[in-house]
């Protein structure tokens, strides 16, 4: 555990792959935006039951460069900066920060084509995250993403891969 409650990278790495979604790619085309929302459910016990239950990660892939708009805002956290780093990892930090909306006091990351976006919308008991609401703001320019959710559960096909694929790819 991080000491945040939602886990860590080893334990996304280490989970049984049946307990991903499969990718989903997604387009946005010029001026296309989608509303602040949550990737997890307060009611995800009976409302995701079909899907593996609660989204405990979300991981965002950018699949090109935007030059203007379509960035990623959430609305309950605050921006990144130096000073309210607490791992002191400045490398690290610098990166974050230069990628993120300059000025804006809420976090709001810019796709850059191969970044990765990794959060967690529920701890890993499956407790509902609301400082994780975050939205695609509009896409100036075209934006392409691949999003893939981590659930406490196995996904059944067809959210999620089948055993055959697992079995070969996995």
């Amino acid at each position: 555990d991080d000491g945040t409650g939602n886990g860590n990278n080893e334990d996304i790495l280490s989970s049984p792959a049946s307990y991903f979604e499969a990718p989903t790619v997604i387009n946005y085309e010029k001026d296309q935006a989608l509303a602040p929302h949550y990737d997890a459910n307060r009611s995800a016990s009976v409302e995701d039951a079909n899907r593996g239950g609660q989204t405990l990660s979300t991981l965002l892939v950018y699949l090109n460069d935007v030059q203007r708009g379509g960035t990623t805002k959430f609305g309950r956290l605050p921006a990144i900066t130096s000073s309210n780093n607490e791992n002191g990892s400045n490398n690290n930090q610098e990166g974050l920060v230069q990628r993120q909306v300059m000025g804006d006091p809420n976090l709001n990351i810019i796709p850059r084509k191969g970044d990765a976006l990794l959060f967690f919308p529920a701890d890993e008991r499956g407790n509902f995250d609301e400082r994780t609401e975050h939205e695609g703001c509009p896409a100036v320019d075209e934006k392409w993403i691949a999003r893939i959710w981590r659930h406490e559960g196995r996904v059944l096909p067809p959210f999620g891969l089948s055993d055959k694929c697992i079995e070969e790819y996995c």
